[in-house]
């Protein structure tokens, strides 16, 4: 796969966090460090966002159970210690 050459500017301390790793024998040169930071860090925001739309999903599916559940007469002890509002769903007034 081709490279492309891309520059940039680090603090101080982290350059020397990247020697430092470079210096216990842990990668060849900077270059190396930074790549796999960046494939560790490209690896965590698509796991994040699969995270995140699986949620979403079950959600979605739990919706109806849980707005009907929310809204139980038998519930109505949390209205009135200031429980929380189910936003999905329009409550009904039971009393």
């Amino acid at each position: 796969m081709a490279s492309i050459k891309v520059s940039l500017r680090l603090p101080e301390a982290l350059v020397q966090e990247l020697d430092a790793l470079v210096e216990e024998g842990l990668y060849s040169n900077r270059s190396e460090v930074i790549k796999e930071a960046l494939r560790d860090f490209v690896r965590r925001m698509k796991r994040d966002k699969e995270e995140e739309e699986f949620v979403k999903e079950m959600l979605k599916k739990l919706e109806p159970t849980l707005a009907e559940d929310w809204d139980r007469p038998e519930d109505e002890w949390w209205d009135t210690v200031g429980g929380l509002k189910y936003e999905g769903y329009k409550r009904r007034d039971y009393r």
